[in-house]
């Protein structure tokens, strides 16, 4: 008997897309897998078209929203797999997808992580390019990894599971911190074929609006730093020091900025220029 998979498929107003990411999972060449969908309390048609799409193997779940980490969390709890792949609603993934995955699990049940690079697809056209091994170290740095990569679902059930604190983004690299820093010794695996195709539209993604935006950036990291100091200090410790005199000065002048006698000072320096 294979393994099962579950492919985990949050949306939040993504109706116009989901019927064209579900029949893609639906064309799979490996049997055995079921899907579920997750509602974020959406309030487009996402149930109707969810509803239309149920059967024996597609499931719908809905909850209020409670951001991407909290949909995926309820997605892989509800989950009866072995192992699970997060699919965006408005992505889709190519035939073949759960079959390459599957195939290196099948070879070395050890993998830790299945991972691929994507093609990008809508407002721009482009296929990644990434690292086919990285390290502890460089992952703490920036993400490695897209969310569309397979896990075994008994990390999860070991209490490793989407942040849902972070619902400004990046919480997939934050998750793989976490499963990653826990089996240092588990193999990653990417593969050639690639598994998923990435939306994308015009002026309205997540990272766009993050790296538009210093304080959500500043949130996002700092969120990450406090929850994994202990590890950023075993491989950055003196990159930390030096951030954490750094963010003491820019405080010190922003007081100082900010003091009303330097306002006053400035006032009167701008009125006899």
């Amino acid at each position: 008997m294979t393994n099962k998979v579950s492919i985990i498929v949050p949306c939040f107003n993504h109706a116009k897309y989901l019927e064209e990411c579900i029949q893609s999972v639906m064309n799979q060449s490996y049997p055995n897998w079921e899907c579920i969908i997750v509602d974020d309390g959406s309030t487009d048609d996402t149930a109707v078209v969810s509803k239309k799409l149920e059967n024996d193997r597609i499931r719908y779940v809905y909850q209020e929203n409670k951001g991407l980490s909290g949909a995926r969390n309820t997605g892989i709890r509800n989950a009866s797999g072995d192992y699970i792949l997060p699919l965006d609603a408005d992505d889709t993934l190519n035939p073949l997808a759960l079959e390459k995955m599957m195939d290196v699990f099948d070879q070395n049940p050890d993998t830790l992580i299945v991972f691929s690079d994507t093609i990008t697809f809508g407002h721009t056209s482009k296929k990644s390019n990434l690292q086919e091994k990285f390290t502890l170290q460089e992952l703490l740095l920036g993400n490695k990894l897209y969310c569309t990569s397979m896990f075994a679902k008994k990390y999860f059930d070991e209490g490793i599971i989407y942040d849902e604190k972070l619902r400004h983004g990046f919480e997939d690299w934050e998750f793989w911190i976490q499963l990653i820093s826990s089996h240092r010794n588990q193999p990653i695996t990417k593969i050639d074929y690639v598994v998923f195709n990435y939306r994308s539209h015009p002026d309205t993604s997540m990272i766009k609006d993050i790296t538009g935006s210093n304080d959500k950036k500043e949130f996002i990291y700092h969120a990450v730093y406090e929850k994994h100091k202990a590890l950023f200090h075993e491989f950055f410790p003196s990159y930390i020091a030096l951030l954490n005199r750094k963010t003491f000065y820019e405080i010190k002048l922003e007081n100082i900025y900010n003091s009303k006698p330097y306002r006053i000072y400035n006032f009167l320096k701008n009125l006899f220029r």
